[in-house]
């Protein structure tokens, strides 16, 4: 199964600013630059997000976007099902979709429980989860940002902890 671009950004959106510092707000800009994708696409993005609660944004000098303790706590499966939902499969599946075997397939229920048991396997898996110091702290350096602290209080430098 393939996922759409715009659910693989979600994605993205979500890991990114949930390993920034508490209290940290980024930019839609600085989003776009720490996720690799185009500036017009995670605005979209983040408003959809918003929209579900997954992401709190505000505007103005002090503004910015920051993840919601909803968008920690929100698991891959549910999150994709509610992106996916509008996505076909299959061309039978899409509102103009022209298939000669449509009458009585049972295809198309196959691939529906096959879908349903991919999201199935991520409903266990949190964002909070998912992200990782080494994974996104050099994206966090690279928009300006310092990574979090490690769980055990001590900064580091690169992978070395200093005294």
């Amino acid at each position: 199964m393939r996922l759409t671009a715009f659910s693989d950004i979600a994605l993205r959106v979500l890991l990114l600013t949930a390993a920034v510092p508490d209290g940290e707000k980024l930019t839609t800009r600085a989003i776009a630059e720490g996720v690799g994708a185009p500036y017009h696409h995670v605005t979209k993005t983040v408003g959809r997000l918003s929209g579900l609660g997954l992401l709190a944004s505000s505007r103005g000098r002090t503004g910015g976007v920051s993840i919601t303790a909803a968008g920690l706590d929100a698991t891959v499966g549910s999150l994709l099902r509610e992106l996916e939902s509008g996505s076909a499969m299959v061309e039978c599946e899409s509102a103009g979709g022209d298939c000669p075997l449509d009458h009585g397939c049972r295809l198309r229920r196959a691939l529906a429980d096959a879908r349903e048991a991919f999201y199935g396997a991520l409903d266990d898996v949190r964002v909070r989860d998912l992200g990782s110091e080494r994974q996104v702290g050099p994206v966090l350096v690279s928009i300006g940002l310092r990574p979090p602290d490690p769980p055990d209080g001590r900064a580091t430098v690169g992978s070395a902890p200093i005294p």
